[in-house]
């Protein structure tokens, strides 16, 4: 795909889009309102998901860790023997088996326009250390396993094909700037950036580590500038928020501080919980760098401890025996965002084959049909 062309999701915006790439992306974002979330990982063949991984590595928090790393590098690990062993088994074995057998980028890119949304967030790498696209950084990519495909490639192919935006979530460590990450990350980017031609943007995570070490992310500002010299368009998020320089905010489950009555009182006990760390801590010494910014709410189908206070420590990869939400209670999410003026991206996280969960593709088709019919809640 040719990057120096107008994004297909940009055509409505071609002629805002000659004269000022970024201003017509931030337009077509505001009009978005709706994502697709997709978390798909090495750990999604694990029917516990995140839980079900820390399980199998003992409830070991470091080893499920050690397991983003490549193959050699836990080898070179400095714990002992038989805890590398047990790293190499896992990822080994869960590499073997990745075949993604029913991924199939047009099922979900289906999904996304029957539920009313206008583009796709995929994890580019998480949870098991497996990237998804052809990178030069490691050999621990999808091409190499079973599978022998860039998914990433399909996706952007895909969304590029219906006219849907598409954003390259990169994980926690490609923010970072210090030392031998500097280049790496670059690297990752770059590639990202020029082989998959114009994309929404990216959608960076881990500002829980930035906020503990923001000494490893001095270089931000080049970074970013470095995504917008390649793809002027590009709109950048780093969670809440970092440096002021972002396109948009994007926390989980709750917009803070704006006040919400939520459907049930777990949710509303866990707002509150939220808010109340929040005025602690750093978010509200920075929160006037972010006036005025793009807005989007991400949460999940699945129910998930963060937003529901159920118990449950999953919510993002799939997770066998979680409840997921049903359409009432997607629809309540979604008219919390559009109150909020904020757009809303709902995770969903493929089984290990790949394939959507059942419920999830049945509650986001009854989200689509009920915009039609209705237009969208909490929008006056």
């Amino acid at each position: 795909m040719d990057i120096s062309a107008v994004p297909s999701h940009l055509s409505p915006w071609k002629t805002a889009w000659a004269s000022d790439p970024l201003s017509a992306s931030r337009d077509w974002f505001t009009d978005a309102r709706f994502g697709l979330f997709v978390h798909y990982a090495l750990c999604s063949l694990i029917p516990g998901g995140k839980p079900g991984l820390l399980e199998l590595m003992g409830g070991r928090r470091d080893l499920v860790s050690l397991l983003e790393a490549s193959p050699q590098e836990i080898t070179e690990a400095p714990i002992a023997a038989d805890e590398r062993a047990h790293c190499r088994t896992v990822k080994d074995e869960l590499f073997r088996t990745f075949d993604a057998e029913r991924f199939d980028a047009d099922v979900f890119c289906d999904l996304a326009e029957a539920a009313g949304m206008r583009y796709v967030t995929l994890t580019t790498k998480h949870l098991g250390g497996l990237y998804l696209f052809d990178t030069s950084v490691s050999d621990s990519k999808a091409p190499n396993t079973p599978a022998a495909r860039d998914l990433v490639a399909e996706m952007t192919a895909a969304c590029s094909r219906r006219g849907l935006g598409y954003f390259h979530y990169v994980p926690p460590h490609v923010a970072r700037t210090d030392g031998e990450h500097w280049e790496r990350n670059n690297t990752i980017l770059r590639e990202l950036l020029t082989n998959y031609g114009p994309v929404a943007g990216i959608w960076f995570d881990g500002i829980g580590q930035y906020n503990k070490s923001s000494a490893n992310y001095t270089r931000l500002s080049e970074k970013f500038a470095m995504v917008r010299e390649l793809q002027p368009h590009a709109l950048i998020s780093f969670k809440e928020g970092a440096i002021g320089e972002e396109d948009f905010v994007t926390p989980e489950h709750f917009l803070l501080p704006h006040p919400v009555q939520w459907d049930t009182p777990a949710r509303q006990g866990q707002w509150q919980m939220r808010i109340e760390r929040w005025r602690r801590t750093y978010a509200s010494e920075r929160v006037g760098l972010f006036e005025g910014k793009l807005r989007e709410i991400n949460t999940v189908m699945q129910e998930c401890e963060g937003r529901d206070a159920c118990g449950s420590q999953g919510g993002w990869i799939n997770d066998e025996s979680v409840r997921h939400l049903s359409a009432d209670e997607v629809w309540f999410q979604l008219k919390v965002a559009r109150e909020l003026k904020a757009n809303l991206l709902m995770n969903i996280g493929p089984r290990g084959d790949g394939s959507i969960h059942p419920d999830d593709d049945r509650v986001l088709r009854e989200i689509g049909d009920r915009i039609g019919q209705q237009g969208w809640p909490g929008e006056a």
